[in-house]
């Protein structure tokens, strides 16, 4: 049987004391004091398993606490970098969705310039061609007044 090294002290002490009596007080009186000695030590020694039992098990409750802080600390963080990044992945939507808008109605505004121009330009075309009509009806008028003159001379 081994002896605890805190405990091995106080046997050194408890048979020191024991071997100190005369051989007729030790029959008598240490079967007692062994006995109650004993008992103290066996009280002292669970008293002091009782104290390292609970140490351990605060210590082991403080380190479930700081882990179960931590790992909360974690989500939260993990929540928030999820928090940002659907943030900027609704900004990124929002721009590249702003730039496709100004996009299309640059175009538009490019198709009404083109629509408005090429309005024009037929416009043009067909004002110049009755032009060219009306001048070729005025030529043929003339040259029917010109003939009815000659006619009628």
């Amino acid at each position: 049987v081994t002896t605890d090294p805190e405990l091995k002290e106080e046997e050194e002490e408890l048979y020191h004391y024991g071997s100190m009596k005369g051989d007729d007080d030790i029959r008598v009186s240490q079967p007692i004091l062994n006995k109650v000695e004993r008992q103290a030590m066996v009280d002292e020694i669970e008293k002091k398993e009782r104290s390292m039992v609970e140490e351990m098990k605060e210590e082991s409750k403080s380190r479930e606490e700081a882990m179960e802080a931590h790992n909360e600390a974690m989500m939260n963080e993990m929540k928030k970098d999820e928090r940002n990044m659907v943030e900027e992945m609704k900004e990124e939507s929002k721009s590249r969705e702003e730039a496709m808008e100004a996009h299309n109605e640059a175009m538009m505004n490019e198709m009404k310039e083109e629509k408005v121009a090429m309005m024009n330009e037929m416009k043009e075309e067909s004002k110049h061609r009755e032009e060219i009509m009306m001048n070729e009806m005025k030529n043929a008028i003339n040259t029917l007044h010109f003939e009815l003159v000659a006619v009628t001379l």
